[in-house]
């Protein structure tokens, strides 16, 4: 049996997605919440297998959330549900930690195969989301930085460690580390140095 929590700040919503899961075999909701407080709760009270998480939290930011649960419980899978398919959100979700993206909308099944699939182990992303990032990666290549990567361009120009940023930011020193890698490659930077004056010339920080 997989064990799902949902967390959505919007009652109808997760109110439909809880009848959806309770519909499909193999499937038992454990718990539901509607803020990332509650989400923290949830996952170290009941340790669910799964967690379906609106990015659109009234307490705090979603993507920082993925990291936070993360940290509570590395096994937790995380599906990502979310109203938004914005190229910057999916890949700082997906680099938070995020094992699976679906948009809502979506037919009900959709959730339900991204739920068995990261249960199982896999990264599932849904239909809509799998054609932007293949079309992203077709795309000629530009310079995009996402405005977490500023912030942690900035945090690096002041002399900052991983470890100082992750603190600062509320994440884990793994997502920092992932998002500084993105940020060299983007830049064609071979260090952490470069990085930095690299983005100075070009006005990014």
């Amino acid at each position: 049996m997989i064990r799902v929590a949902v967390v959505d700040d919007h009652p109808i919503v997760r109110d439909g997605i809880v009848a959806n899961l309770a519909a499909a075999e193999g499937l038992a909701v454990v718990a539901t919440g509607g803020s990332l407080a509650q989400a923290r709760t949830i996952v170290e009270r009941e340790r669910p297998d799964v967690v379906i998480l609106d990015l659109e939290l009234p307490d705090g930011n979603g993507l920082e959330a993925i990291a936070q649960l993360k940290a509570l419980l590395p096994k937790v899978r995380i599906v990502v549900f979310s109203a938004y398919a914005g190229e910057d959100r999916v890949r700082s979700a997906l680099g938070d930690g995020a094992d699976s993206y679906v948009l809502k909308g979506t037919p009900s099944d959709e959730l339900i195969r991204a739920v068995r699939a990261v249960a199982a182990g896999e990264t599932y992303l849904g239909p809509q989301i799998a054609a932007q990032v293949v079309g992203a990666l077709h795309a000629p290549r530009r310079l995009r930085i996402t405005e977490r990567e500023r912030e942690i361009l900035r945090h690096l120009a002041a002399g900052l460690s991983n470890k100082q940023i992750a603190a600062l930011l509320g994440v884990s020193e793994r997502t920092v580390k992932f998002h500084v890698s993105e940020i060299l490659g983007r830049l064609e930077a071979d260090n952490r140095a470069q990085a930095v004056a690299i983005a100075q010339r070009r006005g990014l920080v």
